[in-house]
């Protein structure tokens, strides 16, 4: 059976769960809102810079979903203090 690929998000399973086509579209507009500020912000940056930066920030966001809402809705509460998987409320930035 022939399968063609809608997307070649690089992620394989993008076309057989919507959901995660949406998730990927999600973060995907976020990264060019968020590029487009700092553009706005920083118009000498490089378009390599404003890349990293934004990068950073899209795997800040995603962080903070995995280890804030995922992980204590599929672990518990109790299990995610116990292994140490909370974020820190502070010392994020060493600037």
């Amino acid at each position: 059976m022939y399968c063609f690929k809608l997307s070649l998000s690089g992620d394989g399973r993008v076309n057989e769960w919507s959901g995660l086509a949406a998730i990927h579209t999600i973060f995907v507009r976020e990264h060019n809102r968020i590029e487009q500020a700092l553009h706005y912000l920083n118009p000498h940056w490089s378009g390599e810079r404003l890349y990293q930066e934004v990068r950073r920030i899209i795997n800040a966001i995603w962080q903070i979903i995995v280890y804030k809402e995922y992980l204590p809705s599929i672990l518990g509460n109790y299990a995610v203090r116990r292994y140490g998987l909370q974020l820190a409320d502070s010392g994020y930035w060493n600037g």
